[in-house]
C-alpha cells in the first residue's frame, strides 16, 4: 500500500493495529524515534514502550506457539483501546434539558439533579462530589434515562452489570499469567465506546451481597474515587487507564441493599413508579409508536383506545414501571401482524370489550374499596418492589382468655408492630368506651389476606390498631379510607417510606381519603397533582387522630317516654340542635330530627336498627 494511502486509513480499523505493530518491530524502545512513534500511533508514552517490549518478545517466539497467540491478543487490546481519543465535552445545558424532556416523561427531580451534576462538571472537570445512583423499581426508566443523558451529551453509552461479577476479575480482568486471562468489563466497555469519556451505566449495585461480591465492591469504590479513577489499572493490561473523564451513573432497585461504604460515595436519586395517567401518556407517546415500527405495522393498522390501555394497566399488569405494559402491547401487535401477513388488510381497533380476543383473560383483579362499612376490617397501604399495593387487615373477637393471634405470613417487625398497637388500644380503653374485661374475656385474631405472600415492615401499625379498636368497641370503620403509618407504644404515628406509590395505589383502588403520618408532610410534593386533586390527604400525628377520622362514632339514643334523648359532648353538637350551649348536656329530638342530625355517625334505635 502506498505511504499516502496508509496515512489516511481509518483510525478505528483493525488493520491499524497490525501496521503499527509491524512498525514497532523496527523501533527500539529507546532513541530519538520513540517520541515520533508515540505521536503517530496515538498512544501514551508508557503504553508505547509496553507495546515495544511485547513486540520484541513476540519476535523471539515461535509463530505458532500458544504464548505467541497470547502476546498478539494483548497487543490487539492495547491498540483497540481509546487511550487519548475523547468525545467533545462542551455541554449545552439547555439542549440537555430539552433532550431529557423529549425522550423521557416525568421524573422532574431526577432530571433536575442530573442537569445540576453536569453543570458542575462543566465548571470543574475533576469533580470531587459523589456519583449519581438512580434507585427505583424495575421498568421505571433508569436505563433509558441514562441513555438520554448520553444522547444529550453526544457521547457513546455503554452499560455493564455487576450483579454477576462475583470475583474481582469480572470488573478488573484476569492477569495474563493465569488461565483464562482476559480484560475486565470496564476495559471491554471502553473498547465498545471508542472514547475514554463515555457515559457508563453500572447496573446491579444493590446485588453485591456476601463474600462473592467483595471484589466488585472494592473495584467500584476505586472507580468512585476521583484520585484513583484517574489511574485505574486493569489486571490484564497492567497499565493505568484514565477514567476520570467518564460520566458514571449507577443503578439499583433497592437502596437498602446498597452497601453502606458505597452509599457514602453516591447520591441516591429516586426514580419512583408511574401513576396510571403517566403510564397512559407513556404508552401513547412512546410505547405504541415504537412497537408498531418493531412489528412492521403502520399507524393505521392498529389502534388501542384509551379505555383499552387503561384496562391493560389495571388488569393485565401489576408493576410500578411500564415493562409489562410494553409486553402486553407487543402481544397485541403480534396478533395483528399475523393477520396482516395472511393478506387481511382491515384496520384493528382494540376496545376494552375486544381486549380478551388479543390478550386472553384478565390476569389481575383490581383491589377496590369495600361497599359497606364493617367492624374489624380496614385497608392499609404497603410498598413493594412493584410499587404501592392495597393491604387489607381483618380482625374478629371470640370468647377466650385474652390471647392475640396473627396469621398471614408476617415478619418479625410486623408482629412487633401488632403488639405495640394492641398495647396502645388497651391503654385507651376508657376513651374508646371498651370494657376493661374485654381484653381478658375475648381472644383477638388478626389476619392479613394473601397469606402466601410474605409481609414485613411497620407501616401497617395504625391499620392494626384501628381494627383492634373497632372489633372491641363494635364500631365500624369507614370503607373509603386507606391509611399508612408506623405506631409507637405511646400512640405516636411515625414516618414511613414510599408515600407516593402508596397514594397511587389508594387512588387506583378508588379510595377517597388517605391517612398518612404528619411528619411525612414534605413528601406530598412527590405525589402527582391529578392524584392530590382527587384524593383527600389527611395527616395524623397520633392514633387518636386515626380513631377520630376512620372510626365511626356510633350514637345510641335512649328512649324517654315518646321521645329520644341523645347525650352529646361539646364539639359533638348536632347541626340541627336548638340548644348549642353547654357541654355534656342532654338534648331532646323527635324521630325526624334524630334521623337527619348525625352526619359524623349513625343513629341507632334501642333495637339496634338505624333510624
Amino acid at each position: 500500500m502506498p505511504r499516502n494511502l496508509r496515512s489516511r486509513a481509518n483510525p478505528k480499523s483493525p488493520a491499524r493495529g497490525m501496521r503499527a505493530s509491524a512498525s514497532l518491530e523496527r523501533v527500539s524502545p529507546e532513541g530519538p524515534q520513540s517520541a515520533r512513534l508515540t505521536e503517530v500511533a496515538g498512544l501514551p508514552a508508557e503504553v508505547s514502550r509496553q507495546a515495544q517490549r511485547e513486540m520484541d518478545r513476540l519476535r523471539r517466539l515461535a509463530p505458532g506457539s500458544p504464548e505467541a497467540g497470547q502476546v498478539r491478543a494483548y497487543l490487539q487490546w492495547l491498540w483497540a483501546l481509546p487511550w487519548e481519543r475523547a468525545a467533545p465535552e462542551d455541554v449545552n445545558l439547555k439542549q440537555v434539558e430539552a433532550t431529557l424532556d423529549r425522550e423521557h416523561l416525568g421524573l422532574a427531580k431526577a432530571k433536575e439533579r442530573i442537569v445540576e451534576y453536569l453543570a458542575v462538571r462543566r465548571l470543574k472537570h475533576d469533580l470531587p462530589g459523589p456519583a449519581l445512583c438512580l434507585v427505583g423499581p424495575p421498568g421505571t426508566g433508569k436505563s433509558s434515562l441514562a441513555a438520554a443523558v448520553a444522547h444529550a451529551l453526544h457521547r457513546p453509552f455503554v452499560r455493564l452489570g455487576v450483579s454477576g461479577a462475583g470475583e474481582v476479575g469480572g470488573l478488573r480482568g484476569v492477569p495474563r499469567a493465569l488461565p483464562g486471562a482476559q480484560p475486565g468489563k470496564i476495559v471491554r466497555a471502553l473498547r465498545e465506546a471508542g472514547v475514554r469519556n463515555p457515559v457508563i451505566m453500572i447496573d446491579g449495585v444493590d446485588r453485591l451481597i456476601g463474600e462473592t461480591g467483595l471484589g466488585a465492591f472494592e473495584t467500584l469504590l476505586e472507580l468512585l474515587d476521583p484520585a484513583s479513577s484517574a489511574h485505574f489499572t486493569d489486571q490484564y493490561l497492567g497499565l493505568p487507564l484514565d477514567l476520570s473523564h467518564a460520566v458514571l451513573l449507577l443503578c439499583a432497585n433497592n437502596a437498602d441493599l446498597v452497601p453502606e461504604p458505597l452509599q457514602d460515595r453516591l447520591e441516591l436519586i429516586e426514580v419512583p413508579g408511574y401513576s396510571e395517567a403517566e403510564k397512559l401518556r407513556i404508552a401513547r407517546r412512546f410505547l405504541v409508536p415504537r412497537l408498531l415500527r418493531e412489528h412492521g405495522l403502520a399507524p393505521g393498522d392498529l389502534r388501542l383506545t384509551d379505555g383499552a390501555l387503561r384496562t391493560i394497566v389495571r388488569q393485565y399488569t401489576l408493576e410500578a414501571g411500564v415493562r409489562g405494559l410494553a409486553r402486553q402491547i407487543a402481544t397485541a401487535c403480534r396478533k395483528v401482524a399475523r393477520v396482516r401477513a395472511t393478506g387481511d388488510a382491515k384496520r384493528h381497533v382494540i376496545t376494552p370489550r375486544r381486549l380478551e380476543r388479543y390478550l386472553g383473560h384478565r390476569l389481575f383483579t383490581l383491589e377496590t374499596a369495600g361497599k359497606n362499612d364493617e367492624v374489624g376490617v380496614a385497608t392499609g397501604l404497603a410498598w413493594t418492589s412493584t410499587g404501592g399495593e392495597i393491604l387489607t387487615v381483618e380482625a374478629l373477637k371470640m370468647p377466650g382468655q385474652g390471647h392475640l393471634v396473627t396469621t398471614g405470613q408476617l415478619g418479625e417487625v410486623m408482629k412487633e408492630s401488632v403488639q405495640a398497637a394492641h398495647s396502645y388500644v388497651r391503654s385507651r380503653a376508657d376513651m374508646l368506651q371498651i370494657d376493661a374485661q374485654a381484653f381478658a374475656e375475648y381472644d383477638i385474631h388478626i389476619h392479613f389476606p394473601a397469606a402466601g405472600v410474605p409481609k414485613e415492615g411497620p407501616s401497617a401499625g395504625i391499620t392494626v390498631g384501628l381494627v383492634i379498636a373497632s372489633v372491641l368497641s363494635d364500631r365500624p370503620i369507614r370503607r373509603n379510607v386507606a391509611m399508612t403509618g408506623e405506631v409507637s407504644l405511646r400512640g405516636k404515628v411515625l414516618a414511613v417510606g414510599g408515600l407516593r406509590d402508596k397514594a397511587l395505589a389508594a387512588h387506583r383502588a378508588g379510595f377517597r381519603t388517605m391517612l398518612y403520618p404528619a411528619v411525612n408532610e414534605n413528601d406530598l410534593e412527590d405525589i402527582p397533582r391529578e392524584v392530590r386533586d382527587r384524593l383527600e390527604l389527611v395527616p395524623v400525628a397520633t392514633m387518636d387522630d386515626v380513631f377520630a377520622v376512620a372510626l365511626h362514632r356510633v350514637i345510641v339514643p335512649r328512649k324517654v317516654g315518646d321521645e329520644y334523648v341523645i347525650e352529646v359532648s361539646e364539639g359533638d353538637a348536632l347541626p340541627d340542635a336548638e340548644d348549642e350551649e353547654g357541654a355534656g348536656g342532654a338534648e331532646t329530638a323527635g324521630p325526624e330530627q334524630a334521623a337527619k342530625a348525625p352526619r359524623k355517625g349513625r343513629l341507632l334505635g334501642p333495637d339496634g336498627n338505624e333510624l
